[in-house]
């Protein structure tokens, strides 16, 4: 099939084309992000757009928006031909992109946000009134109950994102290009985002939902455009009743949202908590731990699953060294006292932590994969004060190969990596250290269904091979499939413990007010 017949083979055929792409080629060093690939977006439609991360969907769409300049291929939007250097000439024509991390000014007031760069004025003035009014107007229709001048800050996540979209359509947007719009919304809030993309997809205005999460194409697309390795592999008329084809499609492979457990045998005690409390750094009056005993043993993935602010991350932290607050309690690693002294003293003691924001606490930006797999532990690598860069080199070479890094090269800066592929090589720096305890926060957040195969698929490994696990993470669905114990934490004590493959009333009773013990 030609590119030809592939756009004529998209839905819509009802709708007049907004926007069509032919052949787009896309290649950073190293890497070709895109291979000629096509896509369709008719007028009032919203399309997904999904695929594993490293599938190229999200270098797409910032083609489409301006962002990246194509090295091939051409770009015709509301029926001409396009070619855009900057975002500022993509939002000229009304091709508009939210991207997952929002650009806006908590401390400025929502109106201000709004009408960034085109604020109303009169007599060289800003025209307060009509502020006012072009403000009040757009929160009517997105049902939100603030007062233009307040701060930002004062609405929440996902009220924030609607005031993005309306600031977009307040440029005369006819296409807006959304970047995992929910990564950072409750599903509440995620909802409430997706009835008011259908109420402006009946007024005319045409979305590309770029997402891996499949319930969302379900809830929200009309078509479903399914990417991987950097092309279009197949397209979906409906998302409706298509979850395990759209899966298949997306890896390659029958879907398995994550491997079950091993039931290997758990062995010896490495970490034993006894009455950690942990304060707050900043007011030592409040108690974030209250008081929580455990354990973990060798061969075991120990799951913690709670609400957020639960005291999961502070547990963590605490045995690890980095909480920057008094913590008291007992601790023992491998039957040897350990005091949460500091993250270098932890990892002497064979103690890693993989935490839940790769990006502020994970990588190191602007470093090589290979740098990035080095950062925890040097010396096996070391000479004196030299680092022996070819048993480096061979050691990380073959992490990259064993985790399935994608692209397999140590030399690439890590800032073009995918998020899964981030995930992988900072499980590889803690692999690295040889730890008998691994700690992992949130390990899957943000990342495809492909990726948390991976990601899981590796977790079991570990633990097969004697590594201890502890397991932090709100998806239920990983906690019940993974986990040999279930710790529920609720406002930071532990309200009670089950055995793999607990009832989930019972989980999200004790996660949500069950009885502390």
């Amino acid at each position: 099939m030609d590119a030809a017949e592939a756009l004529e083979s998209e839905a819509g055929a009802a709708l007049p084309r907004l926007l069509e792409a032919r052949g787009i080629d896309k290649q950073f060093p190293g890497v070709r992000a895109l291979k000629s690939v096509d896509l369709l977006v008719g007028r009032g439609e919203i399309v997904g757009l999904v695929g594993e991360n490293g599938a190229g969907k999200s270098t797409l769409a910032k083609v489409i928006a301006g962002v990246h300049p194509p090295d091939e291929g051409t770009l015709a939007f509301d029926g001409e031909e396009r070619t855009f250097s900057s975002t500022r000439q993509a939002e000229a024509v009304g091709i508009v992109m939210i991207p997952q991390e929002l650009q806006v000014a908590p401390r400025m007031s929502i109106a201000e946000n709004m009408f960034m760069g085109a604020l109303p004025t009169r007599g060289g003035v800003v025209d307060r009134g009509l502020l006012f009014d072009g403000t009040k107007e757009q929160l009517s229709f997105f049902e939100l109950r603030a007062e233009p001048f307040a701060p930002l800050s004062t609405l929440a996540t996902s009220e924030q994102r609607l005031v993005t979209i309306a600031a977009a359509l307040r440029k005369s947007a006819k296409l807006l290009v959304l970047d995992e719009p929910t990564a950072a919304l409750t599903d509440k809030e995620a909802d409430r985002l997706f009835a008011h993309m259908h109420l402006l997809r009946d007024r005319g205005i045409s979305f590309l939902h770029v997402s891996h999460r499949l319930d969302e194409m379900e809830a929200v697309v009309d078509r479903v455009v399914v990417m991987r390795d950097g092309e279009v592999v197949t397209r979906f008329a409906s998302s409706k009743g298509q979850r395990r084809a759209i899966v298949r499609a997306m890896i390659g492979r029958d879907p398995e949202d994550i491997p079950k457990r091993g039931g290997s045998e758990p062995g010896e005690v490495v970490l034993q908590v006894s009455d950690l409390t942990v304060r707050d750094a900043i007011n030592p009056a409040r108690v974030r731990v209250d008081k929580v005993s455990f354990s973990v043993r060798r061969g075991e993935v120990v799951a913690f699953f709670g609400l957020i602010g639960a005291g999961r991350t502070e547990i963590a932290r605490a045995i690890f060294g980095s909480w920057p607050g008094e913590i008291s309690g007992e601790m023992s690693i491998k039957g040897k006292e350990w005091n949460g002294g500091s993250p270098r003293d932890a990892i002497s003691h064979g103690i890693a932590l993989l935490t839940e924001d790769r990006k502020q606490t994970g990588i190191i930006a602007g470093q090589s994969v290979s740098a990035n797999m080095s950062a925890a532990e040097v010396k096996s690598v070391s000479r004196g004060l030299f680092i022996r860069e070819d048993r480096e080199r061979r050691r990380n070479a073959e992490l990259v190969r064993r985790l399935d890094v994608r692209p397999p090269r140590l030399d690439v800066n890590i800032e073009t990596l995918s998020g899964g592929n981030q995930q992988k090589v900072l499980l590889g720096r803690w692999l690295n250290t040889d730890p008998d305890l691994l700690i992992l926060d949130e390990p899957t957040l943000g990342l495809d269904v492909g990726a948390r195969f991976e990601v899981f698929t590796l977790i079991r490994q570990l633990a097969k091979a004697g590594r201890a696990v502890m397991l932090i993470s709100s998806d239920m669905e990983e906690v019940l499939a993974e986990a040999d114990r279930i710790i529920v934490m609720y406002k930071g004590r532990l309200a009670d413990e089950f055995p793999a493959g607990a009832p989930r009333d019972e989980l999200m009773a004790a996660a949500t007010g069950g009885e502390s013990r």
